[in-house]
C-alpha cells in the first residue's frame, strides 16, 4: 500500500474517532459517517492497538472518552483540520489561484491595521484566511511552530526569516471631549506626563516606548494606571479617568493627540517576517508591500508624521 493511501485510510480513521467522540455512540457514529457500525468498531479497536491505549470508556450502547481519549481528541482535530488546510491550499495552488494566507500578530496590531486593511480591501483585497493572536515577543516563535504564513511583530524577523520593514504607528494620547486637550494635534512630553495617564502594561510594546521616551527625556509620571485591554483603557479615558496612551484608532468620541518628544514623535516600529522559501512567496509578497502602502496611508492622518 502506497504511503499516500495509508495516510489518507488514517485521516479517515482519526475522522470515525472524532464522529464516536462527539456522538458517545458508534450507533450514531456510523450513520454519520456512512460505515457499517461493526467496520467502524473494528477500525477503532484498530487505532488504539497502533496508538497502546484505549480511548473510550465503553458501556452497553455507549462509548465515552476517557481520560486518555480526552487528550487525544484536541490532538485528532489538529490532525486533521491541518490536513485539510494543506488540501484546499494544494488545490488553490494547483489551479493558479492565490493561497490563503494565515496572519500572527499582537492584537491590537489586528485591531488597528490588518483588519481595517482588510475590510478596505473588499472582495478584491488579500486573500487572508486568519489571523492568530500572539504577543509581539512571540510572534515569531509561534510563526515557526503553526500554520501561520506571516508574521507581523515589532522588531525584525530572525534569521533564516525573511523580513521586512512594515513601517511605524503612532503612540497616540486620547482624551474625551470637554478635556481642555480635545481639539488639539499634538502633545509634548513634558506636557503629558502631568496628567494621570493610562498605560497599557509592560507586556505590551507601546508601554515599553513611552516609558524609554520618559526616561531618555529625564521626565517622571504624575500618576499612572495600567491594563492590559487598549480597548479597556480607552474606556477609562472616555470615563474621565485619565489620559490613555494606545497604538489603537479612537473609540468612545475620543480626540487624537500626536505625542511630541525630544527625539521626534512617539511611534512603534511594524516589521514582516516569512519563509524565504514558502510556497506562497509572492502571495505573502503582494500583502506585505499592501500592508507597507496602508501603513504610509494610515500615518498620513496624523499631522506632524
Amino acid at each position: 500500500m502506497s504511503r499516500l493511501l495509508e495516510a489518507a485510510m488514517e485521516l479517515r480513521v482519526l475522522r470515525y474517532f472524532l464522529a464516536v467522540a462527539e456522538a458517545d455512540s458508534v450507533t450514531a457514529a456510523a450513520r454519520q459517517v456512512h460505515i457499517a457500525q461493526p467496520s467502524l468498531s473494528r477500525q477503532l479497536s484498530a487505532l488504539e492497538k497502533d496508538l497502546g491505549v484505549s480511548l473510550f470508556t465503553r458501556r452497553p450502547g455507549s462509548l465515552t472518552l476517557n481520560a486518555a481519549g480526552r487528550r487525544f481528541r484536541p490532538i485528532a482535530q489538529d490532525l486533521v483540520r491541518r490536513a485539510e488546510q494543506a488540501a484546499e491550499t494544494m488545490s488553490a495552488v494547483g489551479q493558479g489561484e492565490q493561497a490563503a494566507l494565515t496572519v500572527v500578530t499582537a492584537p491590537s496590531t489586528v485591531a488597528y491595521l490588518l483588519a481595517p486593511f482588510m475590510a478596505g480591501g473588499g472582495s478584491a483585497g488579500p486573500t487572508l484566511r486568519d489571523a492568530i493572536q500572539e504577543d509581539p515577543s512571540r510572534v515569531f516563535d509561534t510563526l515557526a511552530r503553526s500554520d501561520a504564513d506571516l508574521g507581523i511583530s515589532t522588531g525584525p524577523a530572525p534569521a533564516p526569516l525573511e523580513s521586512a520593514f512594515l513601517g511605524r504607528t503612532p503612540v497616540i494620547a486620547q482624551v474625551p471631549a470637554g478635556h481642555p486637550w480635545a481639539g488639539r494635534a499634538t502633545i509634548g512630553l513634558a506636557e503629558l506626563v502631568t496628567e494621570p495617564l493610562i498605560l497599557m502594561t509592560r507586556a505590551n510594546v507601546a508601554r515599553l516606548v513611552v516609558d524609554e521616551a520618559v526616561s531618555r527625556a529625564g521626565l517622571g509620571f504624575a500618576a499612572v494606571s495600567e491594563t492590559g485591554s487598549s480597548p479597556f483603557a480607552q474606556a477609562l479615558a472616555a470615563a474621565g479617568r485619565g489620559v490613555c496612551l494606545v497604538t489603537d484608532d479612537a473609540r468612545f468620541g475620543l480626540s487624537e493627540l500626536i505625542v511630541h518628544t525630544p527625539d521626534g514623535p512617539l511611534t512603534v516600529p511594524l516589521y514582516a517576517g516569512w519563509d524565504a522559501s514558502h510556497y506562497a512567496r509572492p502571495a505573502i509578497h503582494a500583502l506585505v508591500d499592501g500592508l507597507r502602502s496602508y501603513c504610509e496611508i494610515r500615518m498620513r492622518r496624523f499631522p506632524g508624521l
